[in-house]
C-alpha cells in the first residue's frame, strides 16, 4: 500500500511537540509494519524545509533529508495531470464550512490520487469528506 503523508504528519514526525511527535512518529511506524509505504511531492519538501533553512539550523535540514531518503518514502512528481487535477478539486470540492480547498490542500490531494495511492494521511479534519482518495486523519 502507498499512502500520502500531507506535509503536517511530515513536520510533526520530525520536529512536532512531544504528543503530536510521538502519534504521527507511532502511526507512521504502524502503517511500516503493515507493509505500507510513503509517499510525499517535492512540494511537501518546499514546505518542511522552509524552517530549518530560515533559521539556519542544519541539525533540523539534516533530521528532514533523512526522512525523505528513507527507503520506505518515495517522491510523487507533480505532473501537469496533477495541477490540472487540483484545478479541479479546488473548483468543485470545498470544506464542511463551504470555503474552497486551499491550493496547498488540492494540490497534495491531486498529487495523492494522480500517483495511486490508497490513502492521504493528515492531521487537518477538513480534509476528512474529499471523496477521491481514502482520508486517514492521525489517531
Amino acid at each position: 500500500m502507498l499512502d500520502y503523508l500531507d506535509t503536517c504528519i511530515v513536520i510533526y514526525a520530525v520536529e512536532g511537540q512531544p504528543p503530536f511527535r510521538q502519534r504521527a512518529q507511532a502511526y507512521i511506524a504502524q502503517l511500516q509494519a503493515g507493509g505500507h509505504r510513503f509517499a510525499v511531492s517535492e512540494f511537501t519538501r518546499l514546505e518542511c524545509l522552509v524552517k530549518p533553512l530560515s533559521a539556519a539550523d542544519g541539525a533540523l535540514l539534516l533530521d528532514y533529508e533523512r526522512f525523505f531518503l528513507a527507503a520506505n518514502v518515495t517522491f510523487v512528481p507533480l505532473t501537469a495531470a496533477v495541477y490540472v487535477r487540483a484545478a479541479h478539486i479546488r473548483g468543485n470540492h470545498a470544506y464542511a464550512g463551504g470555503k474552497r480547498y486551499s491550493i496547498q490542500d488540492a494540490l497534495h490531494l491531486a498529487a495523492a490520487v494522480q500517483a495511486g495511492c490508497e490513502a492521504f494521511v493528515t492531521n487537518d479534519l477538513r480534509l476528512s469528506t474529499f471523496p477521491d482518495i481514502t482520508v486517514q486523519v492521525l489517531p
